[in-house]
């Protein structure tokens, strides 16, 4: 039985991909540090690995016995652009994102590990400027990658590129907007869902996005080991649609009202402002508009059968993912109801 390795196993992705790891008969060890938040992946049947990305003495003794590598270990947080950001907190984005897996990479080759299935970011795709649909033919601009969290997923999978090019077969996998079971944090889609059925979402910003079940973005990786080409890139997505569509799908699936109010960009980026400012500066919390999301809520569109027809990708219906979604949140303490 082949053996995978997977990093940032207990995260929202992560938890998934074990999943479809072992759906799909792989021997599984995950690395996760020692104080992580192990719920999601707890009773599982798999080999834990303990230690930090940024140790790669500890990366590198996890690979010893493994055939395969998905690595999704990231640090996946928003922070602000301005005169009160954290520097430390950015240092680690790009020491996480970046410099460790470039380490990784290395020692990857080093092992002889057949392949490494590197999780990039739908940030990471340049848009047509026109803005209609994108595909991974085109690499994300300067003015595309409005913060460090994106930043640092691009300059992530040219790594995982480059190390291609020096004879470690790698491949990328971009999740669209995955929505789904075990969003531990929860993400921003998921705080979307969330506030939904809390009652604390009066309105919407008008946009278009890409949403995804997170079982398919999972398994997307898995099938990457067999079906992804080495150097190519596979854009994880299903459905291209509006905000207030996707609203109003909750919403039907819910049984519940959708928000009908349309708020102009300008007036949501003056709330980010003043949110971090506080938040980040007085109050020394995430704050829960980040600048750096709502920067990035432009038309983001994209062709996705190319992970469809190489990696046999499947394509989950979103009503089942936003009730797989609404019901962990339910029985996890995140909503009041369902």
């Amino acid at each position: 039985m082949a053996k995978v390795l997977i990093t940032g196993a207990n995260g929202f992705i992560g938890a998934n991909i074990v999943r479809a790891a072992i759906e799909e008969g792989y021997e599984v060890k995950v690395f996760v540090r020692k104080t992580s938040n192990i719920s999601t992946i707890k009773d599982l049947q798999i080999e834990f690995a303990y230690g930090d990305l940024r140790e790669i003495e500890s990366v590198s003794k996890a690979m010893d016995d493994c055939d395969y590598i998905i690595h999704g270990g990231a640090i996946y947080t928003f922070v602000p652009m301005w005169f009160w950001a954290d520097p430390a907190k950015i240092k680690a984005i790009y020491d996480v994102n970046v410099y460790a897996t470039d380490k990784l990479m290395e020692k990857a080759l080093e092992k002889g590990i057949k392949k490494v299935v590197f999780t990039s970011s739908e940030s990471a795709i340049g848009m047509p400027p026109d803005n209609s649909i994108g595909d991974e033919k085109l690499f994300a601009t300067k003015k595309e990658l409005p913060g460090h969290y994106k930043i640092s997923k691009y300059l992530g999978e040219l790594v995982a590129i480059k190390w291609n090019k020096k004879g470690l077969p790698t491949c990328s996998i971009l999740p669209t907007v995955p929505i789904g079971p075990y969003d531990i944090k929860p993400t921003p889609t998921g705080r979307i869902i969330k506030d939904f059925m809390n009652g604390k979402m009066p309105g919407f910003v008008n946009t278009k996005m890409n949403v995804v079940s997170v079982k398919d973005v999972a398994m997307a990786h898995v099938l990457a080991i067999k079906n992804g080409k080495p150097g190519e890139r596979y854009i994880a997505g299903n459905k291209n649609m509006a905000l207030r569509d996707f609203l109003r799908l909750i919403a039907d699936v819910a049984g519940k009202k959708a928000p009908n109010i349309s708020f102009p960009k300008f007036l949501v980026i003056g709330f980010s402002f003043l949110d971090e400012l506080v938040t980040w500066k007085l109050k020394h919390k995430d704050p829960k508009t980040p600048l750096e999301s709502v920067a990035s809520a432009e038309i983001r569109v994209f062709d996705c059968s190319k992970a469809w027809n190489e990696l046999k990708m499947p394509k989950t219906n979103l009503r089942i993912a936003i009730r797989e979604q609404i019901d962990w949140f339910y029985e996890n303490g995140y909503i009041r109801d369902r």
